[in-house]
């Protein structure tokens, strides 16, 4: 499989470009920063893009470029602040995705998005992050709109802990894991979806054991 990924150079990102090379994918790398990314692999290719910039996101799919799947791993720099970075990248590469036919996508975006969360701590921490929620909530709805083959994948809390590739998935709600989950993690079941269609049209929480 020749997996397009956008947000790389992020912890997800990265994650997902290793585990993919290392399970023998093809990856295209789209980064806004490539001189920055010491990545190397036979079977990896770097590419420049902005994703803001609808002509950087163009360029990606001339040429020879053939991609089974796209993975999203983008993030907003907005912060908590009021946004919409996710829903304009998201924008330029879903206007892509239908021009060249390409139908499967992995967008990781993050618990709470589909209003999940319970209980005061849960409504606490989706009252903070409203905006980037939102945001998210507003990319999702391009990709729907766009009657894409997508795995909306809803991480908890985030952490540097190495690879487990044993986490808990629940496609309704959130499961009763730690509340926490290695980026690392999030990255093996964004593969392990790319790879198997029962994924498709879900939104699956994530959390570590």
């Amino acid at each position: 499989m020749h997996i397009l990924i956008f947000g790389a150079s992020g912890g997800v990102g990265r994650a997902l470009v290793e585990q993919a090379l290392d399970s023998g994918d093809e990856v295209t790398a789209a980064l806004r920063s490539p001189e920055n990314f010491d990545l190397q692999h036979p079977k990896l290719h770097i590419r420049h893009c902005d994703a803001f910039n609808a002509a950087d996101v163009a360029a990606l799919f001339t040429g020879n470029s053939q991609y089974d799947a796209i993975a999203s791993a983008l993030n907003t720099n907005q912060g908590v602040k009021p946004g919409d970075d996710l829903q304009r990248m998201l924008d330029n590469i879903v206007t892509q995705l239908q021009k060249h036919g390409i139908k499967r996508i992995v967008y990781c975006a993050s618990a709470g998005v589909d209003n999940e969360l319970e209980g005061e701590r849960g409504q606490a921490a989706m009252e903070f992050l409203r905006y980037p929620l939102a945001d998210h909530r507003a990319a999702i709805g391009i990709i729907q709109a766009a009657g894409l083959s997508a795995t909306i994948v809803r991480p908890l809390g985030l952490t540097n802990d190495a690879l487990s590739a044993h986490y808990l998935e629940a496609a309704q709600g959130v499961p009763a894991g730690s509340g926490r989950i290695a980026r690392a993690d999030v990255a093996h079941f964004m593969l392990k979806a790319l790879h198997n269609d029962a994924y498709i049209g879900q939104s699956v929480a994530l959390s570590g054991v």
